[in-house]
């Protein structure tokens, strides 16, 4: 059950960059050590994503065993995780900015079976100074239960713009060095 999430009424919609690629263009990791997308995160989610339509990025995940919460379902964790990166992710293509999680809510529609593939679609809904609203839905798309038409679970957000020093904080806690020309978090 959706909260009283409100967008304010003096919301901006972003322009599209014009270095903006288009639709179905790949989206790349922000940074290789990032649970949610790093391909140097053994453990981690191992999200891709591409451009949408306007500001919306899509993403998948494959719902793996090791992401079990209930006996052969989704861990709400994990889900949360998931629209946790591809809303940051649809920021990151619309604003080409670093951004960090200030809010966030997930509603659950419908269990998630291990060995699922899961679509999300996530949108920039448009900007406040430095907040930037979005909103995310994800369906099984491929898999147990699979029905592309069917919202399994959405979200909401709030994320913060913020410079490059503001990750300058971790900098003695970073786990390897960035390496990708995309981190734009890169310290």
């Amino acid at each position: 059950m959706r909260s009283t999430w409100t967008l304010p009424d003096d919301l901006v919609v972003p322009d599209l960059p014009e270095d903006h690629p288009g639709p179905g263009a790949p989206v790349p990791q922000h940074w290789n050590k990032c649970f949610g997308c790093g391909d140097d995160q053994p453990s981690g989610l191992a999200m891709e994503f591409t451009i949408g339509e306007g500001l919306e990025v899509l993403g998948r995940l494959d719902v793996a065993t090791r992401y079990q919460g209930g006996p052969g379902f989704i861990h709400g964790g994990i889900l949360m995780t998931a629209f946790d990166e591809v809303q940051g992710m649809a920021c990151n293509a619309a604003l080409r900015t670093a951004v960090v999680t200030g809010h966030f809510e997930t509603d659950f529609a419908r269990p998630i079976p291990l060995g699922s593939v899961l679509e999300f679609r996530a949108r920039v809904d448009g900007t406040v100074r430095r907040k930037v609203y979005t909103s995310a839905e994800a369906r099984i798309v491929d898999g147990p239960l699979a029905d592309p038409d069917v919202v399994v679970a959405s979200s909401v957000g709030l994320f913060v713009v913020v410079g490059h020093e503001h990750f300058a904080k971790g900098r003695d806690y970073v786990d390897g060095i960035p390496q990708s020309e995309h981190d734009i978090s890169a310290v």
